[in-house]
């Protein structure tokens, strides 16, 4: 019914499910790419992380022989 109008043409009535359809590409984008920073950021995180609690137990180690060669 209308297709058969002439005061509204065709493209107008379908715009709303193409601007709805980028729409919803726009946000599953922006999801995964969200994702991914979240990913990057947890594993940044646990490689300083462990960074850290290597060079905390060089720097005990470290320490004790110091003291091993005071006491002697």
């Amino acid at each position: 019914m209308s297709e058969n109008n002439s005061f509204i043409p065709a493209s107008l009535l379908a715009a709303p499910f193409v601007l709805g359809t980028a729409a919803l590409e726009m946000a599953l984008m922006t999801t995964v790419s969200l994702a991914r920073v979240a990913q990057i950021t947890a594993q940044s995180a646990d490689t300083a992380l462990a960074k850290y609690i290597e060079l905390t137990e060089q720097e005990i180690k470290k320490s004790k022989r110091r003291e091993s060669v005071k006491v002697e």
